[in-house]
């Protein structure tokens, strides 16, 4: 089976070089098209069974999807994740030779090895190389053959000149690829564990996923430290052997002094005659003329917070490493540029996440929408029937008199001796039927009365038009309303009302009927949860017990009769907070309670106590947003909380309060 590589991002004449080699044994050869985004074909392929190739051949320089990320990055790492039988082959075509430090940057990334540009004087060379990762042999005379067409094309006209290549265009894209090239060893932040330093300590890096709330000691962490004792010249042979190591970590005697960052270091050196006044001598003499101000902080300082810390330093300061106290005689060097670039990906992890939740929101705000709006429709088109109903069974009940009234004179002046009558009567059981018709008509007129109430409720709840302007509503009837509403769930629950008279308040009826909807409706889903659970009931029942009586008896929680009823009590008042007086209504049950650990992010968006698939999180969100947003009011929660007689109760209790 013949092997295939795929030529990415390579100038002209490289492509041709590397065509002609690869063709001559007989290898398939095809080029990525500079317009397409090469991972994203590469990913339609793998998703396509149509094949991968088995070689990468990719310049370095290339930035990925107009980003500051090299391709090289990105491709090694898709390629690992998701087709690790694909190799990657690197050129810097700007470099005619690699450094070391270079190449361990790109072999740590997943790459085969990182090639200069290549030319007739190196191809062979580079050719052993890739051949090496198809598993092919190399066929010397043709490499030959090849090597001696390009030497003599050298010396032809240059082809891109004779199609009219556009100059600028090309001196545009060898600036971005050089560009690109320019964070390569900013980027090279995860080594391999390097050579331990003559103290024993060693330098690991490894690359971790982070999250919003990580800190500091989650990043990677350099500890090659460095007695006072030691020369100059033994500093500058670990910074030597650790290129990317920031700074190193000063002790005297086995005490922590400070740290010597790689710039200080070189910028000592750098002055006239300081090799030979700082290599021989002590650290001491040189430490001394470096000395600036360090930005220590604990291990457990946020990445975010840690980020704004560094970047308030002095402008000659900003760039300089963080030493990190991970304990009382631990500590560690953290990379400036390694905490920025952490803070840009938490950053842009915030900001997803943000979108992720905004697009939640508003789909939930477009479904209640469209929920409202069909309500509205529906509550509309039974409201014609339910009036017809209820304005008709007035006029029945006055016509059922009237016919009664007939019949009982028809009875006072006839009797009923008739055979036929009599019989008639004992079938239809008319005494029955002239006791019990009235009571049925006042059923039907009582149905169809609460029935309207039900529509008009519905009606003000979906209106869908946001008022302009506020007006004077009735709290205590948006509360009733809202029981109504819930009427078909509140069967086996006890409501009591506590109702004290309020004054109207400035308002929208039918977002604050949505307040206390969602308000009762969380009391119910927490006592109906609770009354299917006898185990929860009778640890309620402990817990109670052990708040009043400070008992501390296992038996209690197992042998205690079952006692508990679901009760959700609402009450009214007006009270006065801060020389102000204010409506305030309660809602408040007597199930487990809210912990206090949770109680703090109860109003957050997303966040809900409840099962899997049983709550959105958005209901007391909401509640919060209309009350303290909307009506310039406040809703606080207690749990537990002190009932009408001023004793505790194992429950929860909400309080809406609004200004009067």
């Amino acid at each position: 089976m013949s092997k295939s590589v795929v030529l990415a991002q390579l100038s002209e004449d490289q492509s041709l070089m590397w065509h002609n080699a690869l063709a001559s044994h007989q290898v398939e050869v095809w080029a990525a098209p500079e317009s397409e985004d090469l991972i994203k074909l590469l990913d339609q392929k793998r998703m396509s069974d149509l094949g991968l190739p088995d070689l990468i051949i990719s310049d370095i320089g290339i930035r990925y999807g107009g980003g500051t990320s090299l391709l090289a990055t990105e491709l090694c790492k898709w390629c690992a994740d998701n087709a690790p039988q694909v190799k990657v082959l690197l050129i810097n075509p700007r470099q005619v030779q690699i450094k070391e430090v270079e190449k361990r940057w790109a072999v740590r990334r997943g790459a085969v090895d990182l090639l200069p540009k290549v030319s007739s004087e190196n191809l062979a060379e580079a050719f052993s190389i890739a051949a090496a990762s198809l598993q092919i042999e190399t066929n010397s005379e043709n490499l030959d053959l090849v090597i001696s067409n390009l030497k003599l094309q050298q010396y032809q006209p240059d082809r891109g000149a004779a199609k009219g290549k556009n100059i600028r265009q090309t001196a545009t894209q060898e600036l971005a690829r050089k560009m690109a090239l320019i964070p390569l060893m900013v980027m090279a932040n995860e080594p391999e564990k390097q050579i331990d330093s003559e103290d024993g300590q060693s330098l690991s890096h490894s690359k971790k996923q982070i999250a919003l709330d990580a800190t500091i000691s989650e990043l990677n962490l350099y500890n090659v430290q460095i007695d006072l004792e030691k020369t100059g010249g033994f500093a500058k042979e670990l910074f030597k052997e650790n290129p990317l190591l920031p700074a190193l970590i000063i002790y005297d005697q086995g005490q922590y002094v400070g740290m010597l960052s790689r710039r200080r270091f070189l910028e000592c050196l750098s002055r006239p005659y300081a090799l030979e006044l700082f290599t021989k001598r002590p650290l001491k003499v040189l430490y001394e003329q470096t000395q600036v101000e360090i930005l220590q902080l604990r291990g457990d300082t946020p990445i975010v917070s840690a980020a704004q810390l560094a970047l308030k330093r002095a402008n000659d300061e900003i760039y300089e490493p963080l030493v990190v106290k991970l304990d009382e005689d631990s500590y560690s060097i953290l990379d400036v540029h390694d905490l920025l670039q952490s803070q840009s990906y938490i950053h842009e992890l915030a900001t997803k996440l943000l979108k992720e939740q905004t697009q939640s929101t508003m789909f939930q705000t477009e479904k209640m929408a469209s929920l409202g709006q069909i309500v509205a429709e529906v509550s509309h088109d039974i409201r014609n029937p339910v009036a017809a109903i209820y304005g008709n069974t007035e006029c029945l009940l006055t016509y059922i008199e009237g016919v009664m009234k007939i019949l009982r004179a028809y009875e006072k002046e006839y009797g009923t001796s008739s055979p036929v009558i009599s019989s008639t009567l004992e079938e239809i059981d008319w005494d029955f039927v002239r006791s019990d018709l009235p009571q049925v008509v006042r059923s039907i007129q009582s149905g169809a009365r609460y029935l309207r109430r039900l529509v008009d409720t519905l009606q003000s709840l979906s209106h869908m038009e946001d008022q302009a302007e506020s007006e004077q509503i009735n709290l205590l009837e948006c509360v009733d309303s809202s029981l109504t509403i819930l009427s078909g769930r509140i069967r086996s629950v006890q409501i009591v009302k506590h109702y004290n008279d309020l004054p109207k308040v400035h308002g929208f009826t039918d977002r604050l009927i949505q307040v206390f909807m969602n308000l009762i409706s969380n009391s119910l889903d927490a006592l109906m949860e609770l009354h299917a659970d006898p185990d929860k009931i009778r640890q309620r029942d402990h817990l109670f017990i052990k708040e009043e009586d400070n008992l501390n008896d296992s038996n209690i929680l197992t042998e205690a009769p079952i006692t508990w009823q679901p009760v959700v009590v609402i009450s009214s008042a007006i009270v006065k907070i801060d020389e102000r007086n204010w409506a305030s209504i309660k809602v408040a049950d007597n199930g487990l309670g809210i912990p206090k650990e949770i109680q703090d992010r109860i109003f957050d968006n997303f966040f809900t106590t409840k099962g899997q698939g049983k709550g959105t999180g958005l209901g007391l969100a909401i509640c919060h947003q209309i009350v303290t947003q909307q009506h310039q009011g406040k809703i606080v929660l207690r749990s537990p909380y002190l009932n009408k007689n001023g004793d505790v109760t194992v429950g929860t209790e909400f309080e809406v309060l609004l200004p009067l």
